[in-house]
């Protein structure tokens, strides 16, 4: 009995409110991208965000897993512009035989100005130097662009393109993920 009441007051210590987050699912026919982002921290000027992803590309045989954490908030009064930067870390395969683990800074854009009735912008960069790559990678250089529709107020559809490029050891640079995806977004 004593461990069940110390077990539930040690589980008590990490209850916590229920923040806000987002599920993705992008795909098209030989690739899918799955994410989910939870905001961590509410500040004034922004949000302390951490994010998970999952990248499948059947074209390039590339199994790709990611984590982040950074902030994203709106800078002065312009509304509907988010603006973001984070700490990436990329981890994978691909070719089945070469692996690929890369820590990164990543930037992301957003715009979505009420004008718009809906729609709106994004585009994200992820840069890994040489010095932050590691295994079978010498460089890692990820970039994205899209444009979305807000159906529901917790719900979006997507199309965006993505480019994932890195060099590898002995072979030069490879595309990891370079395509087209369209995807629905949910808010929670």
């Amino acid at each position: 009995m004593k461990s069940v009441v110390l077990g539930l007051v040690f589980l008590s210590l990490f209850v916590s409110p229920v923040w806000a987050g987002s599920f993705s699912l992008d795909f098209n026919d030989y690739s899918t991208q799955i994410g989910f982002a939870q905001k961590l921290n509410t500040q004034t000027y922004g949000d302390t965000v951490a994010k998970v992803r999952y990248l499948y590309n059947d074209d390039s045989r590339t199994n790709l897993a990611g984590v982040a954490i950074g902030v994203i908030g709106t800078p002065g009064n312009v509304d509907g512009l988010k603006l973001g930067i984070d700490v990436a870390l990329n981890g994978g395969e691909t070719d089945a035989d070469h692996e690929v683990l890369a820590i990164g800074l990543g930037f992301l854009a957003e715009y979505a100005p009420p004008a718009l009735r809906g729609f709106g912008l994004e585009g994200h960069l992820i840069y890994s130097p040489k010095i932050f790559t590691f295994l079978d990678s010498e460089d890692y250089i990820e970039w994205g662009m899209g444009a979305s529709y807000q159906v529901l107020p917790t719900a979006r559809v997507t199309l965006a393109f993505q480019n994932i490029q890195i060099d590898l050891k002995n072979r030069g640079g490879v595309d990891l993920d370079e395509t087209v995806r369209f995807g629905i977004s949910f808010d929670f």
